[in-house]
């Protein structure tokens, strides 16, 4: 049986190990830009500061879209001290996320995206710059998935994001949370000022959404249900009743007012069983079924409530 030494130098090890593979691919970003109500007769300019982690060997870079959008100027450094000029070539306020491109003349090393789903107490390592101090490295778990997220300056409400208890510092945004492997499962976005190890993060599924969007020629047109969700395993007793004998599915936690879900009379608490015909288990697989339709498409879903399986069809926006 291993001692709580050997225990504590295995945990050691695992997150070294993580921060090693993804430390190469993780920036420092600096941006320069105009503070709002701007005095037309100043030169007075605002300094902001975030990270990063490259995507693609060319020198795409993924980012947090609050971090670079509307700078005049982004600089991106590496931990070696070489400082690029960026440009910014996308930004999804809707997403908070971005992609800014960087001339490197060469080769860069690449993150490398997790597919594996996370677990709520799932180690997890994070990489950034917080408080410009640098590069730092902290490690948690994860706390819970599919989480919602309201901004209240600009109304903007994020879907399906990973909470950790993993410290995240103003500077740590648009930097990357990796599993035990160094992949990455997400982007850190934001915190709780007012809690103790509350911090969220865009998962990897958003991200590929995002990128999948971002290489289509037309503007995006990401469509939702509008809800918050989390996996859910059932009871034995209620499978063997159930259509399929399912043995899980997709528990809404949130509808967000105006939304497709609320326009089509579903509540918290119901659990999803299918969409479009689709068994889902995942709120992966819901959101990549969601995720194939266009806005006003019918989505047809089949759900649980107060343990009578229900249907409906939603028009998706």
């Amino acid at each position: 049986m291993a001692t709580e030494r050997e225990a504590l130098d295995a945990y050691s090890d695992v997150v070294i190990n993580a921060a090693k593979r993804i430390g190469p691919t993780v920036v420092q970003i600096e941006t320069n830009r105009v503070p709002r109500g701007f005095n037309p007769y100043s030169d007075r300019n605002v300094a902001g500061l975030g990270s990063g982690f490259i995507y693609d060997s060319t020198g795409l870079i993924l980012t947090n879209a609050h971090v670079v959008a509307d700078a005049g100027s982004i600089n991106v450094k590496f931990a070696d001290g070489r400082t690029f000029p960026a440009q910014l070539m996308r930004a999804e306020r809707r997403d908070d996320l971005a992609v800014i491109r960087i001339d490197a003349k060469e080769r860069l090393p690449v993150a490398e995206l997790s597919a594996s789903p996370l677990q709520p107490g799932q180690l997890v390592v994070a990489i950034g710059n917080p408080f410009g101090l640098g590069w730092s490295v902290t490690a948690g778990v994860v706390s819970a998935v599919g989480r919602p997220l309201e901004s209240p300056q600009d109304g903007i409400s994020l879907q399906n994001l990973i909470q950790t208890q993993t410290p995240i510092n103003p500077g740590n945004s648009g930097g990357p949370l990796v599993n035990g492997s160094g992949k990455v499962v997400g982007i850190t976005t934001a915190i709780v000022p007012y809690g103790q190890g509350i911090g969220f993060v865009i998962p990897v599924d958003n991200i590929l959404t995002f990128l999948s969007q971002a290489n289509q020629s037309r503007p995006a047109n990401r469509v939702t249900m509008g809800v918050a969700i989390q996996p859910v395993t059932f009871d034995p007793n209620l499978t063997q009743a159930l259509p399929n004998h399912q043995q899980g599915g997709v528990l809404v936690i949130e509808v967000l007012a105006g939304s497709a879900a609320a326009q089509g009379g579903m509540h918290s608490r119901d659990i999803i069983l299918t969409a479009d015909g689709r068994p889902v288990q995942d709120p992966r697989e819901l959101t990549a079924i969601v995720q194939n339709h266009k806005s006003g498409d019918k989505l047809p879903i089949t759900f649980l409530r107060d343990f009578r399986v229900r249907q409906v069809t939603l028009i998706l926006g």
